[in-house]
Protein backbone atom coordinates (compact mmCIF):
# COMPACT_ATOMS: atom_id res chain seq x y z
CA UNK A 1 0.00 0.00 0.00
CA UNK A 2 2.87 2.59 0.67
CA UNK A 3 3.88 1.96 -2.90
CA UNK A 4 0.67 2.90 -4.10
CA UNK A 5 0.45 5.63 -2.02
CA UNK A 6 4.10 7.39 -3.06
CA UNK A 7 3.18 6.43 -6.82
CA UNK A 8 -0.08 8.29 -6.10
CA UNK A 9 1.78 11.83 -4.44
CA UNK A 10 4.65 11.30 -7.44
CA UNK A 11 1.90 11.98 -9.79
CA UNK A 12 0.16 15.09 -8.09
CA UNK A 13 3.77 16.65 -8.19
CA UNK A 14 4.40 15.47 -11.82
CA UNK A 15 1.08 16.73 -13.31
CA UNK A 16 -0.17 19.72 -11.61
CA UNK A 17 1.45 22.54 -12.93
CA UNK A 18 3.57 24.49 -10.32
CA UNK A 19 2.09 28.25 -11.51
CA UNK A 20 -1.47 28.16 -10.97
CA UNK A 21 -2.71 31.69 -11.05
CA UNK A 22 -5.18 32.16 -13.57
CA UNK A 23 -3.94 34.26 -16.12
CA UNK A 24 -5.34 35.37 -19.92
CA UNK A 25 -4.78 32.24 -22.14
CA UNK A 26 -3.59 34.39 -25.31
CA UNK A 27 -2.17 38.25 -25.25
CA UNK A 28 -5.46 40.64 -25.27
CA UNK A 29 -8.15 37.91 -23.89
CA UNK A 30 -10.77 38.60 -21.71
CA UNK A 31 -11.17 35.11 -20.11
CA UNK A 32 -8.41 34.14 -17.64
CA UNK A 33 -7.78 29.92 -17.04
CA UNK A 34 -5.27 27.95 -15.52
CA UNK A 35 -2.23 26.83 -17.39
CA UNK A 36 -3.42 23.23 -18.72
CA UNK A 37 -1.04 21.81 -21.49
CA UNK A 38 -1.97 18.66 -23.59
CA UNK A 39 0.99 16.32 -22.89
CA UNK A 40 0.04 17.37 -19.02
CA UNK A 41 -3.01 15.88 -19.49
CA UNK A 42 -2.46 12.56 -21.43
CA UNK A 43 0.37 12.23 -18.93
CA UNK A 44 -2.39 12.46 -15.83
CA UNK A 45 -4.76 10.22 -17.60
CA UNK A 46 -2.07 7.62 -18.82
CA UNK A 47 -0.81 7.53 -15.08
CA UNK A 48 -4.30 7.51 -13.21
CA UNK A 49 -5.17 4.39 -15.92
CA UNK A 50 -2.33 2.16 -14.73
CA UNK A 51 -2.89 3.46 -10.81
CA UNK A 52 -6.19 1.84 -11.88
CA UNK A 53 -5.09 -0.76 -13.26
CA UNK A 54 -2.47 -1.33 -10.43
CA UNK A 55 -5.86 -1.21 -7.71
CA UNK A 56 -7.93 -3.45 -9.75
CA UNK A 57 -4.97 -6.35 -10.23
CA UNK A 58 -4.00 -5.77 -6.16
CA UNK A 59 -7.20 -4.72 -4.67
CA UNK A 60 -11.26 -4.61 -4.43
CA UNK A 61 -13.00 -1.66 -7.15
CA UNK A 62 -14.57 -0.13 -4.19
CA UNK A 63 -11.17 1.25 -3.40
CA UNK A 64 -10.03 2.54 -7.28
CA UNK A 65 -12.14 5.73 -6.87
CA UNK A 66 -11.14 7.20 -3.41
CA UNK A 67 -7.67 6.15 -3.93
CA UNK A 68 -7.31 7.22 -7.75
CA UNK A 69 -10.32 8.98 -8.91
CA UNK A 70 -11.08 11.87 -5.95
CA UNK A 71 -7.53 13.67 -5.64
CA UNK A 72 -7.64 14.90 -9.21
CA UNK A 73 -11.28 15.46 -8.96
CA UNK A 74 -11.31 17.61 -5.80
CA UNK A 75 -8.17 19.60 -7.23
CA UNK A 76 -10.01 20.59 -10.28
CA UNK A 77 -13.43 21.37 -8.45
CA UNK A 78 -10.99 23.39 -6.12
CA UNK A 79 -9.57 25.24 -8.98
CA UNK A 80 -12.96 25.58 -11.03
CA UNK A 81 -14.41 27.53 -8.15
CA UNK A 82 -11.22 29.96 -7.91
CA UNK A 83 -12.54 31.37 -11.39
CA UNK A 84 -14.61 34.00 -10.96
CA UNK A 85 -18.06 33.17 -11.81
CA UNK A 86 -20.33 35.37 -14.58
CA UNK A 87 -24.26 35.30 -14.07
CA UNK A 88 -24.55 31.76 -15.21
CA UNK A 89 -21.29 29.64 -14.30
CA UNK A 90 -20.15 26.69 -16.36
CA UNK A 91 -17.52 25.63 -14.04
CA UNK A 92 -20.14 23.33 -11.45
CA UNK A 93 -21.51 22.06 -14.50
CA UNK A 94 -17.83 20.86 -16.26
CA UNK A 95 -16.61 19.50 -12.49
CA UNK A 96 -19.61 16.97 -12.34
CA UNK A 97 -18.84 16.12 -16.25
CA UNK A 98 -15.15 15.11 -15.51
CA UNK A 99 -15.49 13.75 -12.56
CA UNK A 100 -17.91 11.37 -13.68
CA UNK A 101 -15.54 10.45 -16.44
CA UNK A 102 -12.89 10.18 -14.61
CA UNK A 103 -14.77 7.74 -12.18
CA UNK A 104 -16.28 5.67 -14.85
CA UNK A 105 -12.65 5.70 -16.48
CA UNK A 106 -11.35 4.55 -13.07
CA UNK A 107 -13.38 1.76 -12.35
CA UNK A 108 -13.40 0.98 -16.28
CA UNK A 109 -9.55 0.32 -15.91
CA UNK A 110 -9.72 -0.82 -12.58
CA UNK A 111 -12.41 -3.44 -13.81
CA UNK A 112 -10.61 -4.60 -16.73
CA UNK A 113 -7.32 -5.41 -15.14
CA UNK A 114 -9.24 -7.21 -12.35
CA UNK A 115 -11.02 -9.45 -14.95
CA UNK A 116 -7.60 -10.02 -17.06
CA UNK A 117 -5.99 -11.01 -13.73
CA UNK A 118 -8.47 -13.37 -12.95
CA UNK A 119 -8.18 -15.10 -16.79
CA UNK A 120 -4.91 -14.76 -16.38
CA UNK A 121 -4.78 -17.17 -13.61
CA UNK A 122 -7.14 -19.46 -14.76
CA UNK A 123 -5.03 -19.99 -17.21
Amino acid sequence: MHCARSLSDERYLLCIPWDLRNRPESPGAIDETTPVSLGGVLVLAVVLVALAAYFGLRDRLVWAVPVVAAPPVLLMYASFMTHASADASPWPVAAAFFMLVISGATLLAAYAAQELGRRVLRS
